[in-house]
Formats: structure tokens, sequence, C-alpha cells
């Protein structure tokens, strides 16, 4: 287990290399296709249905097999395959399906390191994860920023080569990580009901969850429509990329802290603020009116996605057993950030026949500051109890 933290360092580098190429720029793709925007987001819509139920399997088969990085390996070359397809393809249909392979992939993979590292226990191997993960955003942030630039320059035909030689990079290092150790017990025993019954018994855990679905869902409309809103501003891809670089940057520059930060003021606090600040960041994003202020908007990252981020991973491991304890972040992932991009996104697609897309934003702004609420409502009748 030497130097694990480097490692799984190393291996954020691909793999949110990846995530920057690919769904960063797949509404990009959509839009050169000719595919208008209220249609983006039922395609981004079916996208997150099918990482819903694809993403909890695969915490719950690294819970049980052990087997991480042949889970993460296998969907990467399949990420490639998916997004080759997406170049290709022409028509509805096909549109569907390579969506659904896509959810079920590389979109599913979101979160998978922080329920591999959650596994390994980061607290007994001393391993920083806000430290960890910032190198991920950092690899995020360069990676959009150049890409958008290339995608510029070359076209869509960039996307899928791009794809390929990030997991050209990422299997081999996959292979120096080491998989979770699993009891015989574990292997033997309990099945996905039985574990996810376990946690709805967990009262702070679907608390944390709700909220966070709430708190998150306009960023997971802003998933696709930040993109199609720099675009109605007269944006480029390039500006595309750029404002993915400043909100991927500005986790790599502020993550680290947040150890630092939850050591002195609880996990439960500071996920009120970041849940707060997530209203805030939809806010100053959809009510700006020209693309500088667009990308200046994003700077907000700081004070949700790098505290909820590394927060929500730390609150899950101190709340839920260590038996399931991959189980349980992909549960929260899923449930937190995947469905509510899928409510999220089917509102905005709604409200975007109606109204411009950074309006849109600004309305769902509502959502987080309602979890926000809630989950500061929730902890105080909660009170001092476990669950």
């Amino acid at each position: 287990m030497k130097n694990v933290g480097l490692k799984f360092s190393a291996l954020l580098i691909p793999y949110y290399a990846m995530w920057a190429i690919g769904p960063g720029f797949f509404v990009v793709i959509l839009e050169q296709k000719g595919v208008a925007a209220n249609e983006t987001a039922i395609f981004t819509c079916l996208i997150s249905l099918t990482a819903a139920f694809v993403q909890p399997l695969m915490g719950f088969l690294c819970d049980k097999t052990g087997k991480a990085k042949t889970i993460l390996s296998v969907c990467s070359v399949l990420t490639v395959l998916a997004y080759t397809w997406l170049y290709f393809l022409n028509g509805t249909v096909q549109l569907v399906f390579c969506s659904i392979l896509i959810g079920a992939t590389i979109n599913a993979m979101y979160g998978f390191s922080e329920g591999w590292l959650s596994k390994l226990d980061c607290e007994k191997l001393g391993v920083n994860f806000g430290a960890v993960r910032s190198i991920g955003s950092l690899a995020y942030a360069v990676t959009a920023g150049v890409y958008g630039q290339l995608f510029d320059a070359f076209g869509a035909v960039s996307l899928p080569i791009a794809m390929a030689v990030s997991t050209v990079v990422l299997i081999p290092i996959a292979m120096l990580c080491p998989n979770p150790r699993v009891s015989e017990k574990q292997k033997d025993e309990g099945n996905f009901a039985v574990i996810f019954r376990e946690l709805l018994k967990n009262r702070r855990f679907v608390l944390m969850v709700i909220c966070y679905a709430l708190a998150v869902l306009p960023t997971g409309a802003a998933t696709s429509y930040y993109a199609i809103h720099i675009r109605q501003l007269g944006g480029t891809a390039g500006d595309v990329g750029m404002a993915l670089f400043i909100l991927a940057g500005v986790e790599f520059l502020t993550m680290p802290f947040y150890k630092k930060l939850e050591k002195k003021f609880g996990a439960e606090k500071l996920l009120i603020v970041a849940f707060f600040m997530y209203g805030v960041k939809n806010l100053a994003i959809g009510l700006s009116g020209n693309v500088t202020f667009a990308l200046l908007a994003s700077v907000t990252q700081a004070g949700c996605f790098s505290l909820s981020l590394p927060g929500v991973q730390s609150y899950v491991d101190q709340i839920t057993p260590r038996e399931y304890a991959a189980t349980a972040q992909l549960v929260s992932n899923t449930c937190g950030q995947i469905v509510s991009q899928i409510v999220g996104l089917a509102i905005c697609g709604v409200l975007t026949t109606f109204i411009p897309a950074g309006a849109a934003l600004a309305w769902l702004s509502i959502f987080a500051f309602a979890g926000c609420a809630i989950f500061a409502v929730g902890l105080k009748k909660l009170g001092k109890t476990n669950i």
C-alpha cells in the first residue's frame, strides 16, 4: 500500500482528462450535428438515467470482488468505443443507443475513484483525499483549456483520438494501484438489495443525499446548459474549454485545504456552506450578460464543489460501515449528483423553450438554497444521534 496517494494522483490525471474531453464536449458535438438544445437535454438525461442504474452496481462489485482496477479499465476501453461511435453515428436511434453506452461507461465511472479510495480507507493510509482529488481537477482544467483549442482546430474527429490516448495512459497506471481487500465473509454474504436497505435506514445518510441532490440539481443542469449559455452569449468551443478550465483550476487550488477546514469546522457545517454556494454559483452564471462574466462566475466553484466533493466523501465514510464503503459512496453520488442532474436537465429543457439558458440556470438556484435550509434544519433535529 506504499505511496497510495501518489499512485491515485497519477491515475486521476488521465481519468479526469477523459472527463474533460468526452462529457465536456458532448453537447458541442450534438450541436454540430444539428441537434436542438431541448433535444440535447433528452439525450443527456438518458445518459444520466443509465448511469444512475449502473453506478451503484459498480460500487457493489468493488465491495464484493475487490477488482477495482479491472472494472475501471474495462469501462475506459468501452468509453473509447462509445465516443468513436458518437463521431460516426447518423440518426436518432443510433444516438439513443450511443447515449446509453456512454451513460453505462464514463458517466457511471464518475465517483468510482472516491469509492475505491474509501474502500482502501483514506484515514488509515494517511491519504488526503482532497489533495489527491485536486490533481484530477488540475488534469481536467489543463485538458479542457488545451482541448478546447484543439477542437476548434481539428473538429470532432479529435475527440475519440484524445479519449483513446487517455485510456492508453490510464490502464497501466490503474494496474499499479492496489485493489481493495475483500474478506471471505463479504464475498459470501450480502447482496446489493440488502446493503441498499441498510443505507435507507441511516437517517443522516438519507438526509444528506436528499439535500445533496437538491443542492447539486442546478449545477446538474449547468453540466450541459453552461456550454449552451456561453454559446448563446456568442462564445466559441474555445470559450467552453476555458470555462471548464477555470472551474477545475479553482478546484485544484482550493480542494487540498478541505481537510484543515474539516478539522476546524466539521463536515456538516462545510456541507451547509457548500449547498448554499451551489445556489450562488448558478445565479452568478445565469445572470452573466457576456462571455467574460460567465467565465468569471466559475470561481464560485471554490465555495461549492471544492467543499462538497471531499465533504460528502468524508461524511459518508464517517456515518456508514467500512464493509460497503464503495457502495455507499457510489449510491450517494448517484442519488446526489446523477439523479439530480436528470431532474435538473429535464426542468431546464422545459424552461429553455420559453426563456434563455442563462435565465433558466438562475431560476434553478432555488433548489440549492432549499437543500441548504433542509439540511441545516434536519441536522438540528437529528442532534447528536449517529443515525
